[in-house]
């Protein structure tokens, strides 16, 4: 009676001599990893892909009973996500979320196991510890490949998938002072005064003092997210030409692209916009001492602005709520206070009326003053009783 098989599994070689190999044992084949021992992730990672690569799925007559969630994810992956912004994130959602359903049927999608992922995500047992808002970014993955599924017929129906309420909306904004006190902490000022009364550290920049080497990259980030309202990631991508890339500065008409050359418009739009004249006058030194872009530290563009910045928010006294997005908000929410509408400060960022008003318009009622102080009449109530009296 011949014996079962095994399926592709992993196994450890172990030659007299040599050093030890993991290698993907599959019936009769055998597959070097290239990974010894240390290594096991990485060779959990290549069984993944040989298994990945050799399965075929199976979808028979769509029923969400007999469609596995591999196989949805795996042609969602295939067949979808390279045509979006960022693909990648596609791939470290997929990892995750076939931890926990990839073996099982479309069915075993339900309100409960979506819950308990989330819990699972947020206790660390599907990997690292997470926030709620990631594993529903998550959910929001798992469900786009199910959708995709259903309109390519591959699947009748998608399950019913269970969000996490949304991540609140930040409130933080920063005042003009606190981004000069940021800028001054990126250029490696600090304060240099304590008050004996409050024991606090006297935040009045003319009494601040270098004690730390300048992080200009990072000034010059801030400047840019500042007077642009311009995303963390675009404004990582700027260069000073034209390219395929990225966006870039057009100083000969003060014009800011945000987008490259051939780059598909995504949701987060990035319209050009003419640059602010506080900020022009600072490019053109900025071009003659950089090399690609400005926002580049040894001569290269940086992938992530987030330890400079957080070293910049520590020595400028600021919490932790303040991330290189909330100057976004401040950015908006000064050109709301300056009296423009809300449709140009919309067109300014590239983004809604709709979200301009809901998001930022709280913090900037000074608008609405006009319609606090207009005229409507004098003893208006009087009036009409009056009338109301001699029609009688």
């Amino acid at each position: 009676m011949s014996r079962h098989a095994k399926g592709p599994r992993r196994y450890l070689r172990t030659p007299k001599g040599r050093t030890p190999t993991y290698v993907i044992l599959d019936g009769q084949n055998e597959v070097s990893t290239g990974f010894g021992l240390g290594q096991e992730q990485e060779v959990d990672k290549a069984l993944a892909d040989y298994i990945g690569k050799k399965h075929t799925p199976h979808w028979r007559d769509g029923d969400p009973d007999h469609v596995l969630v591999a196989d949805v994810m795996g042609y969602y992956v295939e067949e979808h996500a390279p045509e979006l912004a960022h693909p990648e994130l596609v791939g470290y959602h997929s990892l995750t979320l076939l931890k926990a359903w990839g073996t099982k049927p479309c069915s075993a999608i339900t309100g409960d196991s979506c819950r308990q992922y989330v819990r699972d995500r947020v206790s660390g047992k599907l990997g690292r510890v997470v926030v709620p808002a990631t594993a529903r970014r998550e959910l929001k993955t798992l469900q786009a490949a199910h959708n995709f599924a259903v309109k390519n017929s591959k699947l009748r129906f998608p399950p019913p998938i269970h969000m996490p309420p949304d991540a609140p909306r930040r409130e933080c904004c920063l005042d003009r002072s606190e981004v000069a006190r940021l800028v001054a902490g990126a250029m490696g000022f600090t304060p240099g005064f304590y008050s004996i009364a409050t024991r606090q550290p006297v935040l009045d920049l003319k009494h601040w003092v270098r004690l730390h080497k300048p992080l200009y990259h990072v000034a010059r980030f801030i400047l840019i997210a500042f007077y642009t309202g311009t995303r963390h990631d675009a404004i990582l991508r700027l260069r000073w030409g034209v390219n395929s890339d990225g966006g870039w500065f057009d100083l000969h008409h003060g014009k800011l692209y945000r987008k490259g050359e051939g780059e598909r418009e995504t949701s987060k739009r990035r319209p050009p916009a003419p640059i602010h004249h506080d900020l022009l006058r600072h490019l053109p030194r900025w071009r003659r001492l950089t090399v690609n872009g400005p926002v580049e530290y040894a001569g290269k563009l940086i992938l992530r602005q987030k330890r400079g910045f957080n070293v910049a928010r520590d020595r400028a006294c600021l919490g932790r709520e303040v991330t290189p997005h909330v100057l976004r908000h401040t950015c908006a929410t000064m050109m709301l206070r300056a009296g423009l509408t809300v449709w140009e400060v919309a067109g300014y960022l590239g983004t809604s009326p709709k979200l301009i008003e809901s998001t930022y318009g709280h913090h900037a009622p000074d608008h609405m003053m006009r319609a606090a102080t207009s005229n409507l009449g004098r003893n208006l109530g009087t009036r009409t009783l009056r009338e109301m009296q001699n029609a009688r």
